[in-house]
């Protein structure tokens, strides 16, 4: 298979930009608060989440509780094997995140320096 080609930022910037985190990830994420402690919440509502919210459901990382607030509105908790998941992907998502954040950082850097030596060049 033939190496994808870099869009003319990652020319710019040398290095090719990196990968958003996974949505099974991000949602899973979602299950821990900033100061690590694990929280409940309801189903995703994206469409595009839905995929990632029912691999977690089968893989037997979150159950919905006992409390239900109506039709499909059930709160969903972490289990004992989905809390160690939910830490592992939260510093997934971060560590994609700042990755990323690095990325754009470096490309803003080198597409001025690339505009002043044009400036100069004329």
């Amino acid at each position: 298979m033939a190496k994808k080609k870099l869009s003319w930022s990652e020319q710019i910037c040398g290095r090719p930009c990196p990968p958003m985190p996974k949505i099974v990830d991000e949602v899973l994420a979602n299950y821990v608060k900033a100061d690590g402690a694990f929280c409940g919440r309801f189903r995703p509502e994206g469409s595009w989440t839905y995929h990632a919210f029912t691999t977690i459901r089968r893989n037997g990382w979150v159950e919905a509780s006992a409390l239900s607030f109506g039709k499909g509105m059930e709160l969903y908790f972490l289990t004992d094997r989905g809390e160690p998941e939910a830490l592992a992907a939260k510093e997934r998502v971060r560590a994609a995140r700042e990755a990323r954040v690095q990325w754009s950082r470096d490309f803003n850097e080198a597409h001025l320096a690339k505009l002043a030596a044009e400036k100069e060049a004329t």
